[in-house]
């Protein structure tokens, strides 16, 4: 069973148009992440989070409109090229069916970590946050880094196997093979299990 410490905070990361609708840029170049098997489960963990009133934050890939903060060496690709992740654009946007609410937190940011370059690690240690349950996609890069990233800060960590996603099964596996180390990795009933036994207010 899956050990939360005592503030864990969800991460939802890059689950945006871009990253995840069938008219994002990236399945306009065939590297779609494909969403609809793991919304359900993301809503859920949501769902929990908010009712045992615990933090909840998206991370969110965007872009100046030149790509002057983008990394240099990806300049001149084809989500350049095709104008994608702008920040305020559609592409950018968090999916519909995830929404964030007013106070769920969004941190954007421009690399694949959340934590490089952002506030991420400073808002969540003004929280109290000692434990980051990790959803989204894809779990071969974004999620793998910041998860990663967040272990080597000393936050607890658990990348949760059916809230993420890539863009095929077996980069999706071999990810959460390597986080097995990294924190670890759980279901979304598991964790929830975890908050519960935490006698905390779930339904």
């Amino acid at each position: 069973m899956v050990h939360l410490d005592s503030t864990p905070a969800l991460l939802v990361v890059d689950m945006q148009n871009g990253f995840c609708h069938e008219k994002g840029s990236f399945a306009r170049i065939g590297m779609q992440s494909e969403p609809d098997s793991i919304i359900p489960q993301i809503n859920e963990l949501r769902s929990a989070f908010r009712a045992a009133n615990l933090p909840i934050f998206f991370l969110r890939t965007s872009y100046n409109a030149d790509y002057s903060n983008r990394r240099g060496r990806d300049r001149g690709d084809k989500i350049e090229q095709l104008h994608g992740l702008i920040q305020d654009s559609w592409d950018a946007d968090i999916l519909n069916e995830l929404t964030p609410e007013p106070h769920e937190n969004i941190i954007d940011k421009t690399r694949f970590s959340g934590f490089f370059g952002t506030r991420l690690e400073e808002i969540l240690k003004e929280r109290g946050v000692n434990h980051v349950v990790m959803t989204g996609v894809g779990t071969d890069v974004c999620v793998e880094s910041t998860a990663r990233d967040a272990y080597q800060l000393n936050f607890g960590v658990t990348t949760v196997s059916d809230a993420t996603g890539t863009c095929n099964k077996a980069d999706h596996l071999a990810a959460l093979h390597a986080l097995r180390i990294f924190g670890g990795t759980s279901a979304t009933a598991e964790v929830i299990e975890a908050l519960h036994s935490r006698n905390l207010r779930v339904s």
